[in-house]
């Protein structure tokens, strides 16, 4: 029973208990008031008896039964001799009660004070012994008790008409709480009445449905040994098993899914079935089948339901033969890009060592045969050894930059130490630019060591060797946390956090129009008389941070310097607090 029809009967349980309890709580109330009358009265009863006897005292005494029938005073004293008795009787009955409790202790206090004198005189003898003033203490001992018991009856009849509201209305809230259930469970009847009525026709139409499908849909139930799963019993089979598995509806409804020779090793199969069935969680695998003198894919995606499984299957055969073909086209591109990366290297090897040759045979003309030599030659052989180091340069950088491709396993990689070590090295061009650099406080986050070394290396080097000249450069690297950057590219809605790391210095900067040609191989915006370089560092930074699913941009005007921006992922939150600055010295303040 779905949520939808059991929610009518648990309202109607929920208005009937509630109309038990109200019920309960009216029969409590009117054994609490019971309780309460029997206890007013029995304060009543045992307060008029206390008004008798003090009464009796303010007439009896000892001359009077010598004087008068002694059988009388006797009577009353042994009456009297109960009155201390009644009065702690008193205090317990109303000792719950603050207001009567004190109003009963005050009595008890003024009755203890002149109770010797009236067992021993009467009215008439206290006043001729000079004693009057004990009339007015007696008057208010009257006066209590004559209050105890008007409070008692007004507190019953109070509590007698709240008896009656409240009967009244438990009468009214349980009968309409009755008849609200009884409508709503008459009510819950017949529209379960028409809800089974829609249902055959939806079961009708759903069976329709599921036969023009073109996916195999069976239901399976469970077969149980000693309450152990041992397998299962087809109960339904749509109209897409005969194309789909090549066997007729009529064939395996009613057969246990072992006796389906088609699927391909049963046993394991029927221990998945049994897993997503136990767990309670949808399942999705792939299960081979022998149909006819071929083996097929099928796509399962399976749903339990109490006893029952209900599995869908789904031809994925031509998938599983693309999925093929891409794997190997795969290992193919894998084995090209290592012929390519082995090339590269072999090749920058083998061009390197002409070079060399080339260089030294330039240093034995320029040292030992420069003096024969027309100066027209010499120039010669200067452009030579200038272009043959270029060339060099050039074959390096490339090889760095082909290196790239193949990206190591990440670890966690100290920022501030490698950030260090860089303007170590760079120190003899720190010093000659008279450089002062500054640094925030950065972070360690993973990486490969060698690629960010590189690219800090890389935008260090280039700020330094495009400082303007005559002013001592200045350069800042800041460290921030920021969310997904705004770059074309970015996964949108993501929330992965970045480092921002911005590279600032005070060159010559460049228009920013050609923001995005700096960071090309070969691209450069100055001549080689102007300055050195082949072109290939910036490529190289980019191509790091790419390989560190980060982004890089750079902002600048002629003139007024650049700012290089790095994004990159935020995998460690473990920020060093190290604060230095370089100066042109080289050194840390």
């Amino acid at each position: 029973m779905n949520l939808k029809a059991l929610f009518p009967f648990l309202l109607s349980l929920l208005l009937l208990t509630t109309v038990i309890l109200i019920d309960r709580n009216s029969f409590s109330r009117m054994r609490a008031y019971t309780t309460q009358v029997d206890q007013s009265r029995e304060v009543i009863t045992r307060l008029e008896r206390l008004s008798n006897w003090l009464k009796s005292a303010q007439v009896y005494s000892p001359s009077f039964a010598q004087e008068h029938v002694g059988s009388y005073y006797q009577l009353f004293k042994e009456e009297a001799d109960q009155v201390p008795n009644q009065l702690h009787e008193l205090t317990a009955l109303v000792a719950e009660d603050r207001v009567q409790h004190q109003r009963i202790d005050s009595l008890s206090r003024l009755v203890r004070r002149h109770w010797s004198t009236i067992m021993q005189n009467n009215i008439t003898e206290i006043v001729n012994a000079g004693q009057a003033w004990r009339l007015n203490d007696l008057f208010i001992i009257h006066k209590l008790i004559n209050q105890a018991i008007a409070y008692e009856n007004n507190r019953l009849e109070t509590q007698k008409q709240e008896l009656v509201r409240s009967t009244d209305l438990t009468s009214n809230a349980s009968t309409i709480f009755s008849v609200l259930a009884i409508g709503i469970l008459l009510a819950a009847f017949a529209s379960n009445l028409a809800m089974s009525y829609r249902r055959k026709r939806l079961e009708g139409f759903l069976e329709s449905i599921l036969n023009t499908t073109h996916n195999t849909i069976i239901n399976l139930q469970v077969i149980r040994n000693k309450n152990r799963i041992v397998d299962f019993r087809v109960t339904f089979a749509n109209a897409a098993v005969e194309d789909l598995l090549a066997v007729k509806r009529t064939d395996i409804v009613g057969k246990r899914l072992s006796q389906v020779s088609g699927f391909l090793g049963s046993p394991e199969l029927i221990n998945r079935f049994t897993d997503v069935l136990e767990t309670g969680q949808p399942g999705q695998f792939e299960i081979p089948y022998q149909k006819g003198n071929s083996v097929v894919w099928l796509d399962a995606v399976l749903a339990g339901l109490d006893d029952n499984l209900a599995v869908t299957f789904h031809d994925i055969t031509p998938i599983k033969q693309y999925q093929h073909e891409l794997q190997l086209n795969i290992k193919q591109l894998h084995r090209s890009n290592d012929n390519l990366q082995e090339f590269a290297y072999v090749a920058s090897h083998d061009l390197q060592e002409p070079l060399r040759k080339i260089q030294a045979f330039g240093d034995v003309l320029q040292q030992q045969f420069v003096r024969d030599l027309p100066s027209p030659a010499v120039d010669m052989i200067q452009r030579m050894q200038a272009a043959s180091r270029r060339m060099s340069t050039l074959i390096q950088d490339l090889l760095t930059y082909s290196r790239l491709s193949a990206q190591q396993a990440f670890q966690p990689v100290s920022l501030a130490q490698l950030v260090s070590e860089v303007i170590t090295d760079l120190e003899l061009l720190i010093e000659e630019k008279q450089a002062v650099i500054q640094l925030d406080s950065l972070p360690t986050l993973s990486g490969d060591a060698l690629q960010l070394r590189q690219l800090f290396q890389n935008l260090l080097a280039n700020a330094l060797k495009f400082s303007r000249p005559g002013i001592p450069a200045e350069i800042s690297i800041t460290c921030q946390l920021t969310n997904a950057p705004n770059v074309s590219g970015t996964p949108a809605n993501t929330h992965q956090s970045f480092y921002e790391f911005m590279v600032k210095d005070n060159g010559i900067g460049f228009d920013e129009q050609y923001g995005d040609r700096i960071f090309q191989v070969f691209q450069r915006l100055h001549s080689r008389s102007e300055f050195s370089g082949t072109g290939i560092g910036l490529a190289i930074c980019k191509k790091v941070v790419e390989n560190h699913h980060g982004y890089i941009m750079a902002h600048s005007k002629p003139g007024q310097g650049a700012t290089f921006v790095v994004y990159l992922p935020n995998d460690t939150a473990n920020r060093p607090p190290i604060l230095s600055q370089i100066t042109e010295s080289g050194k840390q303040l």
